[in-house]
């Protein structure tokens, strides 16, 4: 900052700290305060009011290309045209796109899911059997010794092996 304007700030600052106006403005003005007493240096505010534009400026320029990025999605999804050449062919490459989702997603083969049939076992229980769950992810038991039972084949297969029951 140049002399003049050096001199007419410390004035300001003065007036205002000597004849207490800061207490209109309500609330806590130490902040205010400190702000007025504190020197700056040029070139560090200058430094700082760059970077402030360029980040605002970059938040701006994000936001319109977001803009125009949905604008021509949109567009390519309507199959409207624009009148910028870069625009058309972006929107052409995304319609190309989606059309090619579209053709996979139509030329697939949906397979009617086998239903298996159930096979169960009729079992002895020689011992007793606590609550489990079947292959078929139901619960069975639990059983008392003796009890003649019908379960998955597989899991009648693993109470033989592990000699839980008899055929």
């Amino acid at each position: 900052m140049g002399n003049d304007n050096e001199n007419l700030l410390n004035i300001f600052k003065k007036e205002y700290i000597k004849s207490g106006s800061f207490d209109s403005i309500g609330g806590d003005s130490k902040d205010i305060i400190d702000l007025l007493i504190a020197d700056y240096d040029e070139s560090s505010l200058e430094d700082k009011i760059k970077k402030a534009k360029c980040e605002y400026t970059k938040k701006k320029f994000e936001i319109f290309c977001r803009k125009r990025f949905r604008l021509m999605f949109d567009n390519s999804v309507l199959k409207l045209q624009s009148e910028n050449k870069l625009e058309n062919n972006i929107s052409k490459n995304i319609n190309d796109l989606f059309n090619e989702y579209k053709k996979n997603i139509l030329n697939t083969d949906v397979s009617i899911k086998e239903i298996r049939e159930k096979v169960f076992k009729e079992v002895r229980l020689s011992q007793d059997v606590p609550e489990f769950i079947g292959e078929d992810m139901r619960s069975y038991g639990p059983f008392k010794k003796g009890e003649v039972i019908s379960i998955p084949l597989r899991n009648a297969e693993i109470l033989i092996r592990e000699k839980l029951a008899e055929n």
